[in-house]
């Protein structure tokens, strides 16, 4: 072989092949590093997408690729739509709901707005009117019920779930009154006393309860939350809890004419009569006195804006 011939052979070697496999090294790294760009920047974007890539510049499997990035997993774990809705929908007054219920405090309608993520602030009123006749041994009371309420509920999520507790304070300002009405010439007790009504006189008279405490501290438990943290709008809220209203008392007052063995005497001023009156309605008021808490239960619909 001549040495002209065989001088461009040894350029070749020595001068652009090692060019040539520096330049095919750089392209296919240039290709990797987009990959990971890629694969950084989309939150979506599976193994099993990056898998199907074929990159005719390297012979390195696609997973070491982004391997120097941790478990591939972690690609997809970049913060989601879902949990940027829930950090947005914790923030303090960032939004409200709207909601309706009824409860054994009447019908109403409630308000809330978020505090933080694990809590509400809660408030509603109550309405509710409801004539109720019933007797007493043999003294009829024809009651109405008129309840106006407010509450103030600080609920408290615990685990982050629907399941909350909410200590709260109630406004309570319900009455019942009832007409007291004894048939003409029909039999009534009074402390095991038996009287026969007049008929010219009929016996008559008002009853009352009285609540002490028109603020209450109250407590619930309830499952559901008013302001979804996932971004749903409805709800269906259910709680159960007590008042504390303290000892209510029952007041009734008799007037008219009422007959026993002995003769008839007047219901408001007889002083036996009057005694009788006192110890039916004293065992009333000990009966009661055992119960000074207001039972709640209470079930709703509400929409998130």
């Amino acid at each position: 072989m001549k040495v002209p011939d065989m001088l461009p052979k040894k350029i070749f070697a020595a001068f652009i092949m090692p060019c040539a496999l520096l330049g095919s090294s750089l392209f296919a790294q240039t290709v990797r590093a987009t990959t990971q760009l890629e694969a950084l920047s989309t939150p979506n974007l599976s193994i099993a997408s990056l898998s199907n890539r074929s990159f005719s510049s390297s012979r390195e499997p696609i997973g070491s690729l982004i391997e120097p990035y941790g478990d591939p997993d972690s690609i997809r774990s970049i913060p989601t739509t879902r949990a940027l809705k829930e950090h947005l929908s914790s923030r303090p007054f960032s939004s409200f709901a709207v909601g309706v219920k009824a409860d054994t405090l009447g019908a109403g309608i409630e308000v809330a707005t978020p505090l933080s993520r694990g809590f509400n602030l809660r408030t509603g009123a109550d309405f509710f009117a409801y004539g109720y006749p019933f007797s007493v041994n043999g003294v009829h009371y024809n009651a109405e019920l008129d309840f106006r309420s407010g509450q103030l509920h600080v609920d408290w999520f615990p685990w982050h779930n629907g399941f909350h507790i909410s200590p709260g304070l109630l406004y309570f300002k319900n009455s019942v009154s009832a007409i007291a009405t004894v048939g003409p010439g029909q039999p009534f007790q009074l402390n095991d006393q038996d009287f026969i009504n007049s008929v010219n006189d009929p016996v008559h008279g008002t009853a009352s309860v009285i609540i002490p405490h028109k603020v209450a501290p109250m407590l619930t438990l309830g499952f559901g939350n008013i302001l979804p943290r996932s971004g749903r709008h409805i709800s269906v809220p259910f709680e159960i809890g007590v008042a504390y209203v303290g000892q209510t008392r029952v007041n009734v007052a008799l007037s008219g004419t009422a007959c026993t063995t002995d003769g008839c005497v007047d219901m408001a001023t007889d002083p036996s009569t009057q005694n009788d009156l006192k110890q039916e309605v004293s065992d009333v008021n000990d009966t009661l006195s055992s119960y000074p808490i207001y039972p709640i239960v209470s079930v709703g619909f509400a929409y998130r804006f």
